[in-house]
């Protein structure tokens, strides 16, 4: 049932048809709605949304920066309350929080397979060089230099925990239901993150070549 149009400023226009898109993207998936979908439902005409975002490619690239400020902020409230995000357990801490919310972790996917316009993508919500500058900080603190893995492992342990938790946030539904688990039992996430943290810290802590 389309919404009732009514009078809004610009700039509630805008966030009223990005609220409209995202939930449509979560319900459907970004391949089955559409910018007349999103008008309807945000109780705009088309006209409206195609002058706010121009294509439907741009309005999801307009709700994927959106979603990945939020979850920035997330990784900074993280940050300001911890004074850091230490090592391999500080990390994937931050990563199942930001994977919790399937929504996200959906668009995220279609994002990285489909090109945009420009040939660019939007930013991480991880900020993979910052997140990679405060271990390395946290790190040093404890171990200095030469006792201490260089950056190289450093990166390499934030790549492995972004594809151990990112590749878990996408296959995980089925993967533990065709193992004979029940995948909305919170155990199984944790068993999951545990595993993936150990071996990032023995990694990171130069035990592995």
């Amino acid at each position: 049932m389309p919404a009732a149009r009514r009078r809004r400023t610009p700039d509630e226009a805008r966030a009223e048809i990005l609220d409209a898109a995202t939930e449509l993207i979560a319900r459907h998936g970004p391949d089955g709605v559409g910018l007349r979908r999103v008008a309807e439902a945000a109780g705009v005409t088309h006209g409206l949304v195609t002058h706010y975002f121009g294509t439907y490619r741009a309005l999801v690239r307009a709700v994927l920066e959106r979603e990945n400020e939020r979850k920035r902020e997330l990784v900074r409230e993280r940050m300001r309350a911890d004074g850091s995000v230490p090592y391999a357990d500080g990390m994937t801490e931050v990563l199942f929080d930001i994977l919790a919310d399937e929504r996200y972790v959906r668009l995220w996917t279609w994002s990285q397979l489909h090109g945009w316009d420009d040939g660019t993508a939007p930013d991480s919500p991880t900020n993979l060089s910052r997140l990679v500058d405060v271990m390395e900080e946290g790190v040093r603190s404890v171990l200095p230099p030469p006792e201490g893995p260089d950056r190289a492992r450093i990166e390499q342990v934030v790549l492995l925990g972004m594809a151990g938790a990112y590749g878990y946030a996408l296959g995980r539904r089925y993967w533990l239901a065709d193992l004979g688990h029940d995948p909305d039992r919170p155990e199984h996430d944790a068993a999951h993150r545990a595993a993936l943290t150990s071996v990032l810290a023995a990694y990171l802590g130069g035990s592995t070549p």
